[in-house]
């Protein structure tokens, strides 16, 4: 878990610095790249010649000396370099931006190079600094020749760029804080990874025409565009739970929806990569391929444009599906603003996909900046209120005080590095010699660039820094975080073992011991246990403190052992440092009495304790004593909210005795008393259905409220949880109960007999059909039908079931006669339905028909509580028709039957009963009346059922010793009939208690015993925590 934690980290920490240093480049570099004011496409379809050059389809804000040229004019040559095809032109700005002026090149203040006679550089630059470069092109079909001035990009095109950078990485920053604290959240880091390739997306889509020329920045930018789509949506598809397809098929889903993006990219990388191997011979015949490429590159290109939009519109349905299905109100707030952000972007995208496919001039001219910006603006701004108002990705959780103070920090080197470049961007201006400031959106943009590049080395040198103190430093750090560890004891309340643990975690990581052991001392006694150790084996488990060992140790709370051979006899402290093997003893307090002892070994340098070392033990132990104090009240709130919740218990198990005595005395007198009106229709009848529990109180409450409606209705349980008892129910309360109320056993009949048995037949229909006969649909007409085992019936019966409970309508085996019922129908099963359709056995049609109300009830084991109920029920009705004069049953008897787990359920505790009536010798159920079965519970593994032994040695958590133990058998039979010693008992207390992890009503369960009687023998015996 710790290396999954670090790799993560790891991920943020390379992921993002190389997005960033990739948008820093590309920024610094499109502030830099020299701008001729010509703007042509990638292909265009309405070049006339191949070869000829390429057609300049604007010319925003161009100067320069000479014929001026025109948009539709054909751009042949900048320069030395000859245009052929866009990747000539992309070529050009680059030589352009890396050229150097030579010395016959430089013009005087007012020259005109066009009106010059004398030979020229292609590239001249005047005294102001401005440059000029000499093209050629077509204009009309008539050669030209112009020089033009070389400037940077407008300020417009380049403040776009700049503002969305900064806006996305805001967003991006929280991103990585969310996987920094939270690595496991998947939702986190595919958040984090949409944040980064939309970054690297955008910066080098905003000006692709620039970077094309380099393929070091176009295979990043190519990347992250082709990822965008499919990361966003594999986003939404898993924030804030799974949805289809992810649920059924991730693997598949997750392969189908990476393999477009991933093949495009290794297609378009292998393209670029040739035809910029092809663009250096610069022939004639290489440029007619290098055009075929580019037009193959230019269709992929809006092919992929299609299937993102795809992604889109899915990614939206995505995002309603979600804030329909989630319940968290927090999560609806998030998915909200997402979803709206999503639809105010329908109209951008839809505005950018329309010059996508119907005016790619426009669009290649990027018409749809604006758009796509408007678009990743709505996004971002319902971001920032997901993130700010409804804490999405958890941001209450990420911003602490220290993320506050760090926060602070950057902006404030953000601000000085502001300032030092642009201070450094003016001198260096004017060191030039220049006569004025440099251009504003180079003065802006190389600024900022500069600013970002200042304040990430700054970021890395305050990291270095960190490293370089933790190098030469490590006590302090490690002091730090051995103090922290123990504060987050005192605040969780843990454990005394998990609190002795980290105790000596920090002791070793700090004081660099090679042993450590931590006794504590047991309540009012001078037994000191020994609770954890590490790097020591067979140390003493228990040490018994005289008189003189305690006064020592209260006196001196840090005994160092003494290598004087002159000592007339070993003093206690120092017999103890021997047979511990420690070199220090560090004894500290709680509540104002000593608590507990460190032991200490050897340091692994050899080195001796030091005052230093006192000094952090000494902070150590007062932090331990509070944590001990906290533990001690923790223990003590517990047990009281335990024997609180016994009381409870005992109240509820006493008012349940009470109600059904009342019960008893109700029937009793009614017995003797004239019959009773029928109930009104508005009373609820219960019938023959017993218990108080709140499983059969949830299920009586739906009888309840479904018994006056005509449903169907659909009973599910386990054999013997009592369906046709609720059937009973349901009709007794329902308008229908004057009528009849017919039952059916599907599976004890043949899918013939079951047809004619629920259908009647005629005379003559078969073999054996001597006289007409009614079936059970006709004689329940105005009442209600109940079928059991309903998952049983035959395919061809279940086709003319549907057909009885759509049209209330059927005909009798070989009859022609239509007769019409009126009928609820009711039905019952075992079995589950669902998987019997999956596998073709049962009609789905079927099943919706009948699964209008559905009914589950529980088993025996989930209604323990009525067990008491059931049973005394049941003895009470079979003494009486067997004649014998039985009316309890014994404690014991009864905490075995509540021990059991019933898979017969209630069928199988009549049964039980009914035995031990049977070969009942007293006047009461005692535990020898009970079968084998019922009375052999044992702890099954990991939780309770067959016998469990412990193994007869058992290492401590965190050290190297063994402890050995005689084999230990825990179950019901440990406080059953066979009586047990005290060891023995003793034993299997401390057992169970291991196996609940503490937890005493867990404990008391897989003993078979009540929470009293164990509260009492845990008193008797002294135990707070199993050995």
């Amino acid at each position: 878990m710790r290396l999954r934690r670090w790799s993560d980290k790891a991920f943020v920490a390379v992921s993002g610095s190389l997005i960033l240093l990739y948008c820093v480049v590309v920024l610094a570099y499109v502030a830099t790249i020299p701008d001729l004011r010509f703007r042509v496409l990638l292909h265009d379809e309405e070049t006339s010649q191949v070869g000829s050059g390429i057609i300049v389809r604007e010319v925003p804000g161009i100067r320069c000396r000479g014929p001026e040229p025109q948009v539709g004019d054909v751009l042949q040559r900048i320069g030395e370099q000859p245009i052929r095809t866009f990747n000539d032109f992309a070529r050009s700005l680059s030589q352009v931006h890396r050229a150097q002026v030579p010395r016959e090149g430089l013009l005087k203040d007012g020259d005109d190079p066009s009106l010059i006679r004398e030979s020229l550089p292609k590239l001249v630059e005047i005294e102001t600094g401005e440059r000029l470069i000499e093209v050629e092109f077509l204009h009309n079909g008539a050669a030209q020749t112009s020089w033009v001035f070389v400037q940077s990009l407008p300020l417009n095109e380049v403040l776009l760029t700049l503002v969305w950078f900064l806006l996305q990485l805001g967003i991006t920053a929280v991103g990585a804080l969310s996987v920094w604290q939270r690595p496991f959240d998947r939702p986190a880091r595919l958040f984090f990874a949409m944040c980064i390739v939309t970054l690297g997306a955008f910066v080098g889509g905003f000006h692709w025409w620039i970077i094309a020329s380099s393929l070091i920045l176009n295979f990043p930018f190519v990347a992250c565009a082709l990822f965008v789509p499919v990361i966003s949506l594999h986003f939404f598809l898993i924030y804030p739970r799974r949805t289809w397809p992810l649920t059924q098929f991730p693997r598949v889903a997750l392969a189908g929806l990476y393999v477009v993006p991933t093949i495009t990219f290794l297609w378009m990388a292998g393209l670029l990569g040739y035809i910029q191997w092809l663009g250096r011979s610069g022939s004639p015949e290489t440029a007619k391929t290098v055009l075929r490429l580019l037009a193959n590159l230019h269709d992929g290109i809006y092919v992929y444009l299609t299937f993102a939009s795809g992604c889109f519109l899915v990614m939206l349905a995505a995002l309603a599906q979600g804030y329909l299905r989630t319940a968290n109100p927090v999560e609806r707030n998030q998915l909200k603003w997402m979803f709206w952000g999503g639809v105010s972007a329908v109209v951008p995208v839809g505005y950018t996909l329309y010059l996508a496919l119907f005016d790619r001039v426009e669009f290649a001219l990027g018409r749809a900046k604006v758009a796509m910006f408007l678009a990743s603006l709505s996004f971002m701004l319902a971001y920032v209120v997901a993130i700010l108002r409804f804490k999405l990705m958890l941001i209450d959780q990420i911003v602490s005080k220290g993320m506050r103070y760090y926060a602070a920090s950057l902006v404030l080197t953000a601000a000085f590095a502001g300032l030092i470049s642009m201070g450094g961007l003016t001198a260096n201006f004017w060191s030039a010699g220049g006569t004025m400031l440099p251009d504003r959106q180079q003065f802006l943009l190389l600024g900022a660039v500069l600013a970002v590049t200042v304040t990430m080395l700054l970021w890395g040198r305050d990291r270095l820094q960190q490293l370089i103190d933790l190098r030469f430093y490590r006590e302090k750090y490690q002091l730090d975080k051995a103090m922290q560890r123990i504060n987050r004891a005192v605040e969780r309340v843990v454990d005394r073992e998990t609190l002795a643990h980290r105790m000596i975690g920090s002791c070793r990581e700090v004081l660099r011991a090679e042993r450590i052991a931590v006794y504590l001392r047991d309540a009012e006694r001078s037994t000191f246990q020994l609770i954890a150790v590490e790097g020591a084996s067979n140390l003493p488990e228990q040490i018994v403190a005289d008189d003189e060992l305690m006064q020592t140790l209260q006196t001196d709370s840090a005994i160092a052992r003494s290598m004087n051979p002159l000592l007339s006899g070993p003093q206690p402290a120092q017999q103890l440092l021997r047979n511990l093997r420690a070199e220090l003893l560090y004894a500290f307090v709680s509540d104002g009495e000593l608590a507990g002892a460190v032991a200490l070994g050897p340091k692994q340098n050899g080195t001796p304790y030091t005052a230093e070392d006192l000094t952090f033990l000494n902070a150590l132990g007062q932090i331990t004593s509070v944590a001990l104090h906290s533990v001690k009240v923790h223990q003590d709130v517990s047990r009281l909210n335990e024997e609180m919740q016994l009381k409870v218990e005992k109240i509820d198990e006493q008012r349940r005795v009470i109600a059904m005595l009342q019960q008893e005395i109700r029937t009793t007198q009614a017995g003797d008393a004239p019959p009773k009106p029928e109930p009104a229709a508005e009373d609820f009848e219960r019938g023959h259905i017993k218990g108080s529990s709140p499983a059969i109180q949830r299920v009586l409450d739906t009888v309840r409220k479904v018994a006056q409606s005509e449903s169907s209705v659909l009973v599910t349980g386990p054999s013997g949880t009592g369906k046709e008892l609720l059937a009973h129910a349901i009709h007794v309360n329902s308008s229908r109960r004057n009528g009849p109320m017919i039952s059916v056993h599907c599976a004890a009949l043949s899918p013939s007999l079951l047809e004619s048995e629920l259908f009647g037949h005629v005379k003559g229909a078969f073999t054996g059909a001597h006289k007409d006969r009614v079936g059970r649909f006709e004689s329940a007409h105005g009442g209600t039908l109940f079928l059991d085992e309903i998952g049983d019936i035959s395919l061809e019966t279940q086709i003319k079931l549907l057909r009885v409970l759509q049209t209330r309508t059927f005909e009798p085996v070989g009859g022609t006669r239509t007769v019409q019922v009126d009928v609820r129908l009711i039905a019952a099963t075992n079995q589950d339905l669902k998987k019997l359709i999956s596998e073709g056995k049962f009609r789905e049609d079927l099943f919706y028909r009948l699964n209008v109300i559905s009914i589950a009830l529980p088993t025996l084991a989930e209604r323990k509580e009525d067990i008491h109920e059931l049973s005394l029920h049941f003895l009470k009705s079979t003494s009486q028709r067997l004649g014998k004069p039985l009316s309890q049953i014994d404690d014991a008897a009864l905490d075995a039957l509540k021990r059991y787990s019933w898979p017969g359920n209630i069928r199988e505790l009549e049964n039980v009963i009914e035995r031990a009536v049977v070969l009942a010798e007293r006047e009461s159920v005692t535990l020898q009346d009970l079968p084998r079965e019922v009375l052999d519970v044992r702890m099954a593994p990991a939780k309770f059922g067959t016998s469990r032994s412990v193994p007869e040695s058992k290492p401590i958590r965190g050290s190297g010793r063994v402890r050995s133990e005689e084999p230990v058998s825990v179950g019901a039979d440990s406080f059953g009939r066979p009586p047990l010693d005290e060891f023995a008992e003793r034993e299997s207390l401390e057992e169970a208690l291991r196996a609940a992890n503490g937890n005493k009503a867990e404990a008391a369960r897989l003993l078979g015993i009540p929470r009293s009687t164990l509260f009492s023998k845990l008193r008797k015996f002294r135990i707070n925590k199993p050995r």
